[in-house]
């Protein structure tokens, strides 16, 4: 797993990325942060970018609660990653987990994002 805390760590990220997807995923919320002046991402939102093999143990530790049990403001289906905002604090801090559909990623995880597709596409 990969986590990104502040601006060093995502620009380090985005350099060394290869999966465009993802890459796209990651420098359209960077863009769309910008506008918040005088911040650090990392004060706005961190992100944990889930890999095959991770555990939902190790995932809940890194991220200090179950993404399972919590309520995700939004979860979206990039084809091929699946995005989920959650929202921490009155302020707007939350995390930004990205996970991978791949079947070596915890299947809770992939049972939440693709339930929640197949809601939005029968709607």
């Amino acid at each position: 797993m990969l986590t990104i805390t502040n601006s060093a760590e995502m620009a380090r990220v985005l350099s060394t990325l290869t999966d465009t997807t993802l890459k796209r995923i990651l420098t359209d919320r960077v863009e769309q942060l910008a506008e918040y002046d005088g911040y650090d991402l990392g004060e706005l939102a961190h992100w944990l970018i889930v890999q095959p093999g991770d555990t939902l143990d190790t995932i809940e530790t890194a991220l200090g609660f179950s993404p399972v049990t919590s309520l995700a403001e939004v979860l979206s289906d990039h084809g091929g990653w699946f995005e989920a905002v959650l929202i921490l604090s009155d302020d707007g801090f939350g995390w930004c987990m990205l996970v991978p559909d791949d079947p070596a990623v915890p299947l809770d995880l992939l049972e939440l994002f693709r339930g929640a597709s197949e809601v939005r596409e029968s709607s």
